[in-house]
């Protein structure tokens, strides 16, 4: 027994018509039927008078048509009610984090807080300044971002809770082809400013490219030949040869390290953070007990 059969005949009792009872429930005529037909033989007698134009009820058709409304009913309202409870127990966890982030780290945080029983998770993603500010607006229940202490992704989030998933590297890459690297002559001169694949002016990771500039206190001649505001295209560009761009160390996976490597000495890296954050105010015991088993497992993340 198909559910769609006494939706079919539903259907053709209302219509009239089995052309534009087929049309109503968007399939062929000739497929509309044979449910139709279907129908019958599971019942064991017609429902319908064969021939007649527009369609007519035999008796045993008359007195289904009732029975098949309210079993459809009744079956609809079941599955609505059972869906309900399973959300309810099943209820979304709504996560935000940078496209770099959701590359590097989401499979990892997901084998910790995935463990937490009926959870499911969905995931807002986008660039930095993005997530944040949907995050901000209430979209989401936890957002995970880099930060650094010198220079805050955002000022609002020092009202929320934040805790170090673990630590990274801004440091600038480079082709591991030795003329290439060479050629580039980081970190340039003057009358040889060396190519640059930088990030948008809106992007996060400009302010702390600045921030490497200013602490560093010595000029940094270079030429941008490339700019974008996510860093999985910056790195595809690094690897390229193009030039030499920065780039958080979590972002440059074992076969990106084949194929550009860091360049420069310390002063031109910045340790950062991948954090976490969630609003200081009372959350539900979903999002707290998410919170703490991301909180208990930090050791283990900041290590592998």
């Amino acid at each position: 027994m198909d559910v769609r059969w006494l939706e079919d005949y539903l259907a053709l009792v209302e219509l009239r018509n089995f052309t534009r009872a087929a049309e109503f429930r968007n399939v062929s005529q000739a497929a509309f039927s044979r449910r139709i037909q279907s129908l019958e033989q599971w019942l064991g007698t017609a429902l319908v008078v064969k021939g007649a134009v527009p369609v007519r009820l035999t008796d045993a058709g008359e007195q289904f048509r009732e029975s098949a409304r309210i079993a459809v009913e009744r079956l609809f309202e079941a599955r609505s009610s059972i869906r309900a409870a399973q959300f309810d127990v099943m209820s979304q966890v709504r996560i935000a984090m940078p496209n770099v982030l959701a590359r590097s780290e989401f499979k990892r945080v997901l084998e910790i807080i995935g463990q937490n029983a009926n959870c499911s998770f969905s995931v807002i993603v986008g660039t930095t300044s993005d997530v944040v500010a949907r995050y901000l607006a209430g979209d989401a229940d936890i957002l995970f971002a880099h930060d650094c202490v010198a220079i805050p992704t955002h000022d609002n989030l020092d009202q929320h809770e934040r805790l170090v998933v673990r630590r990274d590297r801004f440091m600038p890459y480079a082709t591991q082809d030795a003329k290439l690297r060479e050629g580039f002559g980081f970190p340039g001169k003057a009358k040889h400013p060396f190519p640059m694949v930088a990030y948008s002016h809106r992007a996060y990771f400009v302010r702390l490219f600045e921030h490497v500039l200013e602490r560093a206190g010595e000029p940094l001649p270079h030429k941008v030949c490339v700019q974008c505001d996510m860093s999985d295209v910056l790195k595809e560009v690094i690897v390229a040869g193009h030039g030499v761009g920065w780039l958080p160390e979590s972002a440059v996976d074992a076969s990106a390290q084949e194929l550009i490597a860091p360049i420069g000495g310390p002063e031109w890296r910045l340790d950062v953070d991948i954090c976490a954050f969630r609003p200081r105010a009372q959350v539900g015991p979903k999002i707290e007990a998410i919170w703490q088993a991301l909180a208990s497992r930090v050791p283990q993340l900041q290590h592998s």
